[in-house]
């Protein structure tokens, strides 16, 4: 382990980590439980047939049941995102928020993935409806469309609802970031702070938006607790991102795994649907069916993604090196990040290969001790 990361610090983030993983692991079984009840009780297909009985068209059936599993899927969940966003980061230091800034902050979400939630549904039992063969193509070309016009749309529409933004005022670092983003090349529609602080202790930077959007954030715990040198470490990372079109490159494999994840979704769905009682991938009543199998494809494929994520973001570290000619900064920035934000620096490779879209800080601070060798 690298000597600038606490061994103590160590101890307490392998805990936060382990507290996180309890929850989630329980929280996990408890919505499995919940499919699983919908199916076996035939809660699903009862509450379908109440509503065909007083409401037409199709439309609002739809709007109807996913407005009801949404509410008790809610109900059911807010005392994990309480303890997981609220005890726990209170616990470890890291919230600055009081009781009732949290809670608003969930209403915010709750109504946000309402609304996104409606759209994807009607959408997925409308494509369904109309083109039971090729209903997974149409849904994959759907949804990666939705993805990139809602990553243009997350800076000025979802983003100012939970954070606030404003021009940084350090000039020198300003200037700093636009002289590396001419020299690579990069237009930018302004370089802000945003008040991470108003929420928790954690500091994070990041380009976002795309096209007529794009934007640099740098989070004020940032500019409070990190040097400039670990901060241009930080931003020529995301800086790269965009200098090498890897958000276009993650958006196409991306929508290769979705249209294969569908694929396989529409070969294997007619065993699942007959085994639980249906007969077509349009019934709403089958909801919990296309989500359980969603959900286990989408953990089948999970190191794929985990992996594909952490080749751009090694790309992006050495691109940060090369722009910056600082790894000393570099791997001060990772070492702050696991004694402030108790990162685990050395997690169990199997984890690292399975779950992390980044590797560990340790094994990106040997990767810029290894890059200043072969300067």
């Amino acid at each position: 382990m690298h000597p600038l990361i606490d061994k103590e610090k160590q101890k307490l983030a392998k805990k936060y980590r382990k507290d996180h993983l309890r929850l989630s692991i329980i929280s996990y079984i408890i919505s499995a439980v919940f499919l699983f009840a919908l199916l076996y009780f035939n809660i699903s297909k009862n509450f379908v047939g109440f509503l065909h009985s007083f409401l037409e068209p199709r439309f609002f059936i739809i709007l109807a049941y996913f407005i009801g599993l949404y509410i008790i899927y809610s109900v059911i969940s807010l005392p994990f995102a309480y303890i997981e966003g609220y005890k726990i980061e209170h616990k470890y230091g890291f919230s600055t928020q009081n009781f009732k800034a949290w809670f608003n902050d969930w209403l915010k979400s709750f109504f946000v993935s309402f609304v996104l939630g409606v759209i994807i549904f009607e959408v997925i039992y409308f494509i369904t409806y109309i083109s039971p063969h090729l209903w997974w193509l149409w849904l994959s070309i759907i949804m990666i469309i939705f993805s990139v016009i809602l990553a243009n749309l997350f800076p000025v529409l979802i983003l100012p609802l939970f954070y606030k933004t404003s021009p940084i005022e350090n000039e020198n670092l300003k200037k700093r970031i636009e002289e590396i983003c001419e020299r690579v090349k990069i237009n930018l529609q302004g370089i802000f702070s945003i008040n991470l602080s108003s929420k928790s202790t954690k500091a994070n930077a990041a380009v976002v938006g795309l096209g007529n959007t794009k934007r640099i954030l740098i989070g004020d715990t940032l500019i409070a607790y990190y040097t400039e040198d670990e901060i241009m470490s930080a931003l020529t990372h995301e800086i790269t991102h965009y200098k090498e079109h890897h958000i276009r490159w993650l958006i196409l494999w991306q929508s290769m795994v979705t249209v294969v994840l569908f694929y396989i979704l529409y070969r294997i769905h007619p065993f699942f649907y007959e085994l639980a009682g249906f007969e077509k991938i349009s019934e709403v009543a089958a909801f919990p069916v296309f989500a359980i199998i969603f959900a286990i494809l989408s953990f089948m494929t999970q190191p794929l993604t985990s992996s594909i994520a952490r080749f751009y973001e090694r790309k992006a570290d050495r691109g940060a090196l090369n722009l910056t000619k600082d790894s000393k900064s570099f791997i001060s920035l990772m070492a702050k990040f696991c004694n402030k934000q108790l990162l685990i620096a050395c997690p169990n490779p199997f984890i690292e290969w399975y779950k992390y879209s980044h590797s560990s800080p340790g094994n990106r601070i040997k990767f810029a001790e290894t890059w200043e060798a072969e300067q």
